[in-house]
C-alpha cells in the first residue's frame, strides 16, 4: 500500500530526511527506550570543554511526553559525566509562580545552566533575567519564554499544524467535517499548532471544524473528551490532533462503533501507531499520518547549554539565540517499524547527541534550520 503524503509535502521533507540519514550514523546503536543511555555524545569538533552543573525546570509532567522528556535529560546527563558534573530536575505542577520560585532557588544552588520548559511566554521572564544577571546560562525549549537573554530550542509548531491540515485536505479532497483535539488552553504550543491549522482551513472552505476538545496531550483525556461529544456530532471525516492524543482519539471512535472511521492524525505514540496498524489491517484503504515533537529536545537543550558555556561551535552566535529541533513525521511506510520499536506508552524519538546538536546549531547559523524529519527508528 502506498503512502499519499503528496509530492509537494515530500519536497518539504527532503532536507529533514537527509539530515535524519546523517543523524542515524551518529546515533549508531541507540535504543528507542527513553530510559536507556544515549550513545555517541563525544566531541562536536570545537575542542575540549569542562563539565557543567545543570538543572531542568519543567512546569508540567502529567503526560507521557513530559515524563519521557525528563527521562531523556536524565539519561543523557547520567551517561556523560565528562560533560555533566551534576544535574537536577524540578517541576512546578502547572504553576508559573512556583516555577519562577524554583528557578530562583536553582540560581542560589549554584547551577551553571538551567533549561526550562516554560509555563508561560512571559510569566517567567523576571526570574530568567535574574538568572542571566547572576551568570547562569538559560535555555528555554518546547514551550518557550520570551526573555531576551535566554537561548531557545524550538519546534516549529505552526508548521506542525500546517502539515497535518494539508495532509487532511489532500486526503479528503478539501471537503469534510473535522474535529480538533487541542492541547492545553492558553499554551503557546496549542496556539501555534491551531494557527497553522487555521491557515490551511482558510484555503479550504469546504473543510470545517464541527467539534473541539482539549485533550491535554494525553491519550486517556483525549479519549474521554472525544467520547463525550461524539453523540452530538454529524458525520466526522477527519480529526486533527496535537501529539500523544491520536491513539486515544482513534479508540473513542472505535469503541463507539463509528463506521467508516474518520482519518485520525496520530501523535507518534506507541498506542496510536499500533492502533493505526490494527485499523489498516482491517481496512487496507485506511490512510493517515503521524507527527509530533520529540521528547529528546531536553537532551538537545542540555547539549546547547554545554556548548554555550564552553564556547563551542559558535553556538553563542546563532540568529535570534534560537536553534530548531526537528519535528518527527511518521508516514505510512514507516508506521510498522515505529509501531514495533515503541512500547505502548512511549513516544517516537531519536536520542539527541552532541554531534546532532552541533548540526542544528550549524543549520541555524547557515540560515537553513532543520525543522522536519522522517527517519526510521534507531536500530538496537
Amino acid at each position: 500500500m502506498t503512502n499519499s503524503l503528496g509530492k509537494s509535502m515530500r519536497r518539504r521533507f527532503a532536507v529533514g530526511a537527509i539530515a535524519a540519514a546523517s543523524a542515524a550514523l551518529l546515533v549508531g546503536c541507540a535504543s528507542t527506550d527513553p530510559a536507556s543511555e544515549p550513545s555517541g555524545s563525544g566531541d562536536a569538533g570545537g575542542g575540549d570543554g569542562q563539565p557543567i552543573k545543570i538543572a531542568l525546570s519543567n512546569y508540567f509532567n502529567g503526560n507521557i511526553w513530559r515524563k519521557q522528556m525528563e527521562a531523556s535529560f536524565e539519561a543523557t546527563a547520567s551517561a556523560n559525566p565528562d560533560y555533566v558534573s551534576d544535574f537536577k530536575i524540578v517541576n512546578s505542577d502547572g504553576s508559573a509562580p512556583q516555577q519562577a520560585q524554583q528557578i530562583q532557588s536553582l540560581v542560589l544552588e549554584g547551577y551553571d545552566a538551567i533549561i526550562i520548559d516554560a509555563a508561560s511566554p512571559t510569566a517567567l521572564n523576571g526570574a530568567i533575567e535574574e538568572a542571566c544577571s547572576a551568570g547562569v546560562t538559560v535555555v528555554v525549549f518546547d514551550s518557550l519564554a520570551t526573555a531576551d537573554c535566554a537561548y531557545k530550542v524550538a519546534f516549529d509548531y505552526e508548521t506542525y499544524g500546517t502539515l497535518e491540515a494539508e495532509f487532511m485536505a489532500e486526503q479528503l479532497g478539501g471537503e469534510g467535517n473535522l474535529v480538533m483535539v487541542r492541547g492545553l488552553p492558553g499554551n503557546t504550543v496549542d496556539d501555534d499548532i491551531y494557527r497553522g491549522v487555521q491557515s490551511v482551513l482558510e484555503d479550504n472552505p469546504g473543510m470545517s471544524i464541527v467539534g473541539e476538545v482539549y485533550g491535554e496531550w494525553t491519550e486517556s483525556t483525549a479519549q474521554q473528551e472525544v467520547a463525550k461529544i461524539l453523540p452530538s456530532l454529524p458525520q466526522v471525516d477527519g480529526v486533527l490532533t496535537e501529539g500523544n492524543d491520536g491513539g486515544g482519539t482513534l479508540d473513542a471512535f472505535r469503541q463507539a462503533g463509528t463506521s467508516p472511521l474518520p482519518l485520525v492524525i496520530q501523535g507518534n505514540s506507541g498506542q496510536g501507531l499500533q492502533g493505526w496498524a490494527e485499523v489498516a489491517g482491517e481496512n487496507p484503504d485506511y490512510t493517515t499520518m503521524s507527527i509530533s515533537s520529540q521528547p529528546s529536545i531536553s537532551s538537545t537543550s542540555l547539549w546547547l547549554a554545554w556548548m554555550l558555556i564552553n564556547d563551542q561551535n559558535d553556538a553563542v552566535d546563532v540568529p535570534d539565540k534560537t536553534i530548531f529541533a526537528p519535528l518527527l513525521v511518521i508516514p505510512e511506510e514507516n508506521r510498522d517499524a515505529w509501531a514495533e520499536a515503541l512500547d505502548y506508552t512511549a513516544i517516537a524519538e531519536n536520542p539527541t547527541t552532541l554531534e546532532q546538536t552541533a548540526t542544528y546549531v550549524q543549520s541555524a547559523l547557515d540560515g537553513d534550520p532543520i525543522k522536519v524529519e522522517e527517519p526510521l527508528p534507531p536500530t538496537e
